[in-house]
């Protein structure tokens, strides 16, 4: 186990952590794809080994003695600062990714307040990290306070609202039976009378649902649509329901044939299906990527797979996260998605832990394991909406 250095008896220690390069406890390899900082710089994510040194490919490592008797390194030379794991490269080099090989002894963990920044480059008023960690976290308090306060206003805004829309319910029910009472007194006047009963299905069971029927009763064969008045003697056939009512087209409302109504019920559930794509360009960073795609709908989450233009010479594991206020993230895979080496497309092996997907979400990518040299990669998340 690797050795945990700290100063605990002072207030914000450093923290050191670091292995013994012996066989029980041995300094550990690493391969890390980093890109050359604006100032020509690669920080390492461990402190390398002076003994085993840094490799990179094509590449020569000179000694500082040598790197001050220059003006400048030349393009394929670095220089390497073994205490601190930093790597210093020629200036043509910036924005490029760079394979580092080198055993790890460990890493220097400093705390933010022994961090700091001159502020207007006055070397009298000095801020730290922790100072801007502080502020940052009293301006969240602030705005998640607002963000109440703002809740409360909409919970508020959408209970008026409910009830606004239950009083325009009730009176359009009100409306609508006004419509009916006056439809039904028309009919009573056009017929003499007109006594409606409960509809049965066809003429065997009319006459045998009602075999003492009076003057004016009226009820409906559903099977047909048919409607009959007993006028004291039969039962008479007044109208048929929807016999003038012609079907359905694109020019017009009306009935919908069946040809119409099973062609409807073939169609696939795949309609429902959206699909979101995030493409990653270029070589692949380590961890949480810069892309965030928000969903608009409702639905289920079905699946989730990837694809890569350039393979990886290692294998790589990635995470989809979710969430709803930029702060709070959760992965959303059970399994993760599973790049082996020299492989294109994951191994279809990723499971879902959380398929509910709720109008609103928002979806990231976390790169937690990074092949080398993987490039250019599209991950397709299919969503199943509501």
């Amino acid at each position: 186990m690797p050795d945990l250095i700290t100063q605990l008896q002072y207030n914000d220690p450093i923290t050191i952590i670091m292995r013994k390069g012996t066989d029980d406890d041995p300094y550990k390899d690493r391969a890390d794809s980093l890109v050359v900082q604006s100032n020509g710089m690669i920080t390492l994510l461990e402190i390398p080994s002076i003994t085993d040194r840094v490799h990179i490919s094509g590449m020569v490592e000179i000694d500082q003695e040598v790197y001050e008797k220059r003006p400048r390194l030349a393009p394929n030379e670095f220089l390497v600062n073994y205490s601190i794991g930093s790597i210093q490269v020629h200036e043509s080099l910036i924005g490029k990714a760079i394979l580092c090989r080198y055993k790890g002894r460990g890493l220097i963990l400093y705390p933010a307040s022994r961090i700091y920044a001159l502020v207007s480059r006055n070397p009298d008023i000095v801020v730290t990290l922790q100072d801007y960690i502080d502020e940052i976290e009293r301006k969240l308090a602030e705005n998640n306070q607002l963000i109440g306060r703002v809740e409360e206003l909409i919970s508020e805004t959408r209970l008026v609202i409910e009830e606004s829309q239950k009083s325009t319910d009730n009176a359009n029910r009100a409306a609508d039976e006004a419509d009916r009472a006056r439809d039904l007194a028309l009919d009573a006047y056009k017929t003499t009378k007109l006594a409606f009963k409960t509809a049965v299905a066809d003429m065997k069971e009319l006459y045998a649902t009602y075999p003492h029927p009076e003057v004016g009763w009226t009820v409906q064969t559903y099977k047909d649509g048919k409607r009959y008045r007993y006028d004291g003697n039969d039962w008479v056939l007044i109208d048929i329901f929807g016999e003038n009512i012609q079907p359905v087209s694109e020019y017009k409302d009306g009935l919908m044939s069946v040809a119409e109504h099973l062609k409807l019920k073939s169609f696939p559930s795949t309609l429902n299906e959206r699909v979101i794509v995030i493409y990653l360009d270029g070589v692949l960073e380590f961890g949480v990527q810069q892309q965030i795609i928000p969903f608009l709908y409702d639905g289920e989450l079905l699946s989730v797979n990837a694809v890569c233009k350039v393979s990886g010479d290692t294998e790589t594991f990635i995470n989809i996260e979710k969430s709803r206020n930029f702060m709070d993230w959760t992965g959303v895979l059970d399994k993760k998605l599973h790049f082996k080496a020299l492989e294109y497309a994951d191994d279809k092996t990723a499971t879902i832990k959380t398929k509910t997907v709720n109008k609103g979400d928002m979806f990231r990518v976390n790169v937690e394991d990074l092949g080398i040299n993987v490039q250019s990669m599209s991950i397709y998340l299919v969503i199943r909406t509501k």
